[in-house]
């Protein structure tokens, strides 16, 4: 067993020790399984104003650490990876790439800002003494943040090549033009910017470049974004009004004299050479045009000397992902996509084609275009990566899974290792049906996907369904029945005929409608649908093809569950107990789907007033196709309302309706709204409320004003969304039986909600039948 000390060694350093590791040839790779550059507005200014306190801290600090800015663990590999004419030594960044980058951007920025400050300074004022000095201090300075930045290359006798100090795993560096090709956004700034010392006095630039992919596009705009920000913070160092909303201090430059902050000026002369040190820093004190340049190079040596990390080396890179785990606490962990993708690398680069071009690659790709390129948060971004681990996990094995790092990094690799000794098929197959089910993620469960992406898999004949059914497995928040629909649909779907995908997407749908308003919560439903992918065998297989259940043996597996939770498979038992159900507490989503379902194809009732009656009912095209995606995510029956009020009003209505709790929650109290009535209507009196619901069913607009005139009289008040909609001349049609009710009472809500209910039954059902 090695040693500690030959795992790793662990030591303080600053930028400059950084910089001057390896004589000054050291360069910084980020790893291909790194996750792209993309820190906040907060946590640059988090930095900054961290740095700001700390040079706050320096004139009374005795040169003690109080006065250091500590940024945490930095963790380095020896760089596996060879640039065949880089004659510096790379080591690859395992945690701290984030903060390095930030660093680095701060570090041109600041030279940018020193030297156009120098440069623009009246000077003339100065004796000669003190001008020497600082223009000494300044060149000293700007070399350091340029080292900071840019390596240097010994290429000859008498000559250099430079290099950008941080690299990503796409850039290659060399000793020439010929043999370096800078791909990265902040491998190409960084080139860009080794020329900048020697060029004339002038803004920094951004390079363009033409991105290749969306996700490129995002990579370039967040470092050019990052870069605007720190610049800002350049202006702000000299701003009070910015200070006012920090919890930081401008830097006061008549501590310069101090004898900490005198430390930082590196050129200043010591009083033994004959000039007095003191009259010098007196003297740029009393020239108040000098006080923003001063600043910034006080802060310039503070941010070079003063903010130190821990930097942990070591050549095992099992140990290093250990120390990450361990002893990382400023960073956000790579999630286990990441940590998964060094794995790939290594088993594709034992085959004679490489990682480099591969289909692993290119499934990788995808899942930063499903990942990274729809997010720009990072939080975002993690708890896609989890989320979708968890889907795949039962979509594979069929078993739940976590959302904590460790398990889903153990899963991973456990299950990708288990693949690859099946060989190389099979370890590409388990990329591919990750990046796969990420597809299926960003097209079926992100509304966007489901509004934009859809008909790249669909036709216009099952489009709106699949888009309605989708939104509402989304709405109900059940993202553990994704597995189970994932598992009947391929990329190319639409080539190859979306039938079977529909009908198992029809058979879940019915299942979660029946199972979810017969028990009301959700208790056990996510228990059910990850048993049913075990029970049916409807697992893809990590090390083998599991064959696809037939649609009879998923419809067979829902109704078992159905029946194991007690749920009845019998009509008239299940619209019983269904209709007394307290839906509004536990599910409004369910409410508007079993109200559009129970009017689609449907006409009021003449027999039962209140009610739907669709037997006998003449399918219309398009006119009463309720259960539609127009309508789920439409603004005319957005909100679930209540028409005799959730709390048992004074007057107005039948004692009856509050005798039991549930009845007033129940579907039969529930209608759907354009936007938020209560204000207005909430509380009304029947005959008051009932003018509300003639006025916004009237076909005829004469009448129409008749009735909103007289319900205004009444004191009913039409919300904003209901104004507009009778405005533009339309009707809610949704609330048509309504209008023929006489009496709103404990006879009609029970009567309405089964209706309701039966209906609803009468349309899902069939769903889970063998010939549906």
């Amino acid at each position: 067993m090695n040693s500690v000390n030959e795992l790793y060694k662990a030591e303080a350093s600053n930028l400059i020790d950084l910089a001057l590791l390896r004589n000054g040839n050291v360069g910084f790779r980020v790893p291909i399984y790194q996750r792209q550059y993309d820190w906040s507005k907060d946590d640059i200014t988090r930095l900054f104003s961290g740095s700001l306190n700390g040079l706050s801290r320096l004139p009374t600090s005795n040169g003690d650490a109080n006065a250091l800015t500590f940024l945490g663990t930095l963790i380095l590999l020896r760089d596996p990876k060879r640039d065949p004419d880089f004659a510096g030594e790379s080591l690859a960044i395992i945690d701290g790439q984030q903060r390095l980058t930030t660093l680095a951007l701060f570090a041109c920025a600041l030279c940018e800002s020193l030297r156009v400050q120098h440069s623009q300074a009246d000077l003339s004022v100065l004796d000669n003494e003190t001008r020497s000095w600082l223009d000494s201090e300044v060149e000293d300075r700007l070399l350091a943040l340029h080292l900071c930045a840019i390596g240097s290359q010994t290429v000859g006798a008498t000559k250099t090549y430079p290099f950008p100090r941080i690299v990503r795993h796409e850039d290659i560096r060399g000793r020439t033009y010929q043999t370096s090709e800078y791909r990265s956004p902040v491998a190409r700034f960084l080139k860009s910017f080794s020329t900048y010392l020697d060029g004339p006095v002038s803004p920094l630039t951004v390079p363009e470049w033409n991105a290749q992919s969306q996700a490129d596009d995002l990579r370039d705009k967040k470092l050019r974004a990052n870069f605007e920000i720190i610049r800002n913070l350049m202006t702000s160092l000299h701003d009070p009004n910015w200070y006012d909303e920090q919890e930081c201090e401008m830097f006061d430059t008549a501590l310069i004299e101090r004898g900490p902050c005198r430390s930082l000026l590196s050129r200043l002369p010591e009083a033994n050479e004959g000039i007095n040190p003191d009259r010098i820093l007196a003297t740029v004190q009393n020239v108040d045009d000098l006080h923003e340049l001063i600043r910034t190079l006080v802060f310039s040596a503070y941010f070079c000397d003063c903010i130190v990390l821990t930097r942990v080396t070591t050549e095992d890179e099992d140990a290093a992902f250990d120390i990450f785990d361990s002893l990382n606490t400023t960073g956000i962990p790579l999630t286990a996509i990441e940590t998964l993708k060094p794995r790939v690398i290594s088993f594709e680069g034992r085959s004679r084609e490489g990682y480099d071009g591969s289909l692993p690659e290119s499934h990788f790709r995808q899942l930063d275009e499903n990942i990274d390129g729809r997010f720009t948060s990072t939080t975002a971004r993690q708890n896609e990566s989890k989320e979708l681990i968890v889907t795949f996990r039962l979509y594979m094995e069929g078993r739940k899974l976590g959302k904590d790092l460790s398990s889903q990094r153990g899963f991973l690799r456990t299950a990708y290792d288990q693949a690859s000794k099946r060989g190389p098929d099979c370890a590409r197959r388990f990329t591919r049906l990750l990046a796969d089910v990420s597809t299926f993620r960003t097209a079926y469960w992100d509304t966007s996907g489901i509004k934009n992406d859809l008909h790249n898999y669909h036709g216009d004949s099952s489009l709106d369904t699949v888009r309605l059914f989708m939104s509402f497995i989304r709405d109900m928040k059940t993202s553990l029945a994704l597995p189970i629909v994932a598992r009947y649909w391929v990329p190319d779907l639409k080539a190859q005929g979306d039938s079977q995908f529909v009908r198992a997407v029809r058979a879940v749908v019915a299942f979660l409608v029946i199972r979810r308003a017969w028990t009301g919560g959700t208790a056990g439903v996510d228990a059910d649908l990850r048993n049913i992918m075990e029970k049916i065998k409807l697992s893809a297989g990590v090390t083998e093809r599991r064959t696809l259940p037939e649609l009879p043996q998923l419809r067979a597996g829902l109704k078992a569950f159905l029946t194991n939770k007690d749920v009845p498979l019998d009509r008239d038992r299940w619209v019983t107990v269904v209709a007394g159900q307290p839906l509004y507490e536990h599910s409004r989503e369910l409410v508007r789907f079993m109200n559009f379902a129970a009017a689609h194809q449907s006409l009021p009732s003449i027999e039962s007033k209140g009610t739907w009656q669709r037997d006998g009912v003449r399918e219309s095209i398009n006119e009463r196709d309720y259960l539609s995606y127009t309508s789920w995510t439409g603004n005319y029956y957005k909100t679930v309302e209540h028409v005799a009020p959730a709390e048992e009003p004074s007057k107005g209505w039948s004692p009856d309706l509050y005798r039991d709790n549930r009845l007033r929650h129940s579907i039969g109290n529930l209608v759907m709204l354009p936007a938020r009535e209560n204000a207005g209507i909430g509380n009304a009196e029947w005959d008051k409320k009932r003018l509300f619901y003639l006025a916004v069913t009237e076909t005829k607009e004469d009448k129409q004003r008749e009735w909103i005139e007289q319900a205004k009289e009444s004191g009913i008040a039409f919300g904003t969304g209901t104004t507009e909609l009778l405005e533009k001349g339309y009707r809610l049609s949704l609330l048509d039986p309504i209008r023929y009710v006489d009496n709103w009472d404990e006879d009609l809500v029970l009567r309405r909600g089964k209706s309701i209910a039966g209906l609803c039954w009468d349309l899902v059902w069939p769903w889970l039948q063998p010939d549906s």
